[in-house]
């Protein structure tokens, strides 16, 4: 017996109505017509997209997760052009806070850790704002997002001050922990700005938080993250003279978002990498 003979190709498959006598007429789903093969690939497509921002909005630290729009802002203000418009970037920062914190509450955050988070995302902004050389001449800290949200003008100590509180119980706080170790790692430098000595103590202080969320995740930091490779890149950003031209700044802009979207699916340690690749984008972005 040949294999044709024993697995005939040609025969055809007969559909039968419900009493078995004869061929079905009848639509065999409530379908008005076959979909086209172009209608499944768009949902193909659609559901993809779907499933990546789920992965996406979803993550081990929801504050973190929340926050990467904020984040990518914070990159921007560093490393981009100056602002034409306070006014309008005031307004466009503040929407963004409240999706914040909107997100973080979705995603079941607590509401006084949301707030706590709030307040660190304002201050560290805010001084990225004022520590440019366009926000340093504005009256920012007149109608800065601290002042809106939280009545206060200056932040600097106080996010130190709620840092020492969260430290006495890291495996508790271990997200609010993560977040102001990426905002650390991203130049925040707060009062430590103005003290002598201030980069030495602000680089121990940032060490010993590595070294907590490391004990609590079990998990060694990316080493472009780590306290001693963070001396070069910040020193980089710092020095570097930022004239952007509208194409670099569209590259940078589209590489640091394929970077934070790769970032949510992943685990929590590997999340705070794509954060400083962002800023060492940018800095390495031609004049």
């Amino acid at each position: 017996m040949t294999m044709d003979s024993e697995y005939p190709q040609d025969e055809k498959t007969v559909l039968l109505d419900r009493e078995g006598l004869g061929p079905a007429h009848g639509a065999v789903t409530d379908f008005p017509s076959p979909p086209r093969f172009e209608q499944l690939e768009d949902r193909m497509i659609y559901s993809a997209h779907l499933q990546g921002a789920q992965r996406f909005s979803v993550g081990s630290n929801i504050l973190l997760a929340a926050a990467w729009e904020l984040l990518l802002q914070l990159v921007q203000l560093k490393t981009g052009p100056a602002r034409e418009s306070l006014l309008s970037l005031n307004d466009q920062l503040s929407s963004e806070v409240n999706a914040f914190e909107a997100r973080a509450l979705h995603q079941g955050a607590e509401n006084s850790q949301v707030m706590s988070a709030r307040y660190v995302l304002c201050t560290v902004i805010d001084e990225a704002v004022v520590t440019t050389s366009w926000g340093s001449r504005s009256d920012w800290s007149k109608t800065s997002l601290l002042s809106r949200f939280h009545n206060e003008t200056f932040g600097g100590e106080k996010f130190f001050q709620l840092l020492e509180r969260l430290s006495r119980d890291p495996v508790k706080h271990v997200a609010m922990l993560e977040l102001m170790y990426v905002c650390l790692s991203l130049g925040f430098e707060g009062k430590y700005r103005v003290m002598e000595r201030g980069r030495v103590q602000l680089e121990s202080m940032q060490d010993a938080v590595y070294r907590q969320i490391r004990h609590v995740r079990g998990e060694r930091l990316p080493v472009s993250l780590s306290p001693a490779s963070m001396k070069v890149t910040r020193s980089r950003v710092r020095f570097i003279s930022f004239t952007w031209v509208a194409l670099g700044v569209l590259a940078c802009l589209l590489v640091m978002y394929s970077g934070f979207a790769w970032v949510l699916g992943q685990e929590r340690m590997t999340a705070l990498q794509p954060f400083q690749s962002s800023v060492s984008g940018a800095s390495q972005t031609p004049l």
